[in-house]
């Protein structure tokens, strides 16, 4: 009898005993294809073009200081960059050229330490110079599919377009959703307002420690000077299944590894 009333209790307590959040990492981070801080606001095809070496070897230890769970990075070239860095990290690795022409030397890639279940990749400008793409990857974190979405913006394009076309594309994503990268675009543009219509800036999240610190700080570095650049790279999540507990940026010893500075943020699901 004993023996049945002690199961029985066992049985209640793992019915009633709710699961852990599932917490994850995430960053952005725009490499710079490993060119690190030469020849500083100079596009990297011109600075390859030039003789300048692409060591991934900076990259690689910046992204591991993070110790994120996923990595957006823009500027990469190639699939042989995103999985040469990937395979140094033991993380999946997607990869996704910037258009079949125009864009196709450089691109985006996406770096989870959890199963990547799918990935796409949708055009948003066209033209040379300034086609782009972004990647999207939907990640199984814990027991949910997470959709993650990696965005580079041409500098050039202002009038908001390929950030209206990423917005539309969101609309198809009904649970959670961070959306990164690096936008082109410094926080009180109208082009961020499609995005800011549904998800929240991490750095906007009172709650979330190192938060204020991260959305007064420049995270590209005109001229490889912080004070002389603009916070244009951001993570922006959905407040509606996302709880972000801290924001930071790449510690400072990784600066000279690009002329951006990643940005990181750990946060957890909520319950469904």
């Amino acid at each position: 009898m004993r023996l049945l009333l002690l199961l029985i209790l066992l049985i209640c307590a793992a019915g009633g005993a709710q699961a852990e959040p599932a917490s994850f990492t995430v960053m952005t981070y725009n490499m710079r294809a490993g060119l690190g801080s030469a020849e500083p606001d100079v596009n990297p095809r011109e600075v390859r073009g030039r003789g300048h070496a692409m060591d991934l070897n900076p990259v690689i230890a910046a992204i591991r200081s993070a110790n994120a769970d996923v990595v957006a990075l823009q500027e990469v070239v190639g699939d042989v960059q995103a999985r040469t860095i990937a395979a140094a990290l033991g993380m999946r690795n997607v990869y996704a050229r910037h258009g079949a022409t125009n864009g196709n030397w450089w691109g985006l890639a996406i770096l989870s330490r959890h199963p990547i279940a799918s990935h796409r990749s949708d055009g948003t400008s066209t033209g040379r110079g300034n086609t782009r793409s972004d990647l999207t990857a939907v990640i199984r974190i814990g027991d949910r599919d997470v959709t993650i979405v990696n965005v580079h913006t041409d500098k050039d394009l202002k009038d908001g377009t390929p950030i209206r076309r990423t917005a539309a594309r969101l609309e198809a994503v009904k649970g959670p959703l961070v959306v990164l990268g690096d936008f082109n675009a410094r926080p009180k543009e109208p082009r961020l307002d499609p995005i800011r219509a549904r998800l929240t800036d991490v750095t906007g999240v009172a709650t979330a420690k190192g938060a204020h610190d991260a959305a007064r700080h420049a995270t590209f570095m005109r001229e490889a000077k912080p004070a002389r650049g603009a916070r244009i790279d951001y993570i922006f999540v959905d407040p509606q299944f996302v709880d972000v507990k801290e924001v930071r940026l790449l510690d400072r010893a990784h600066w000279p590894a690009s002329d951006h500075i990643g940005v990181i943020a750990r946060m957890e699901l909520r319950g469904k």
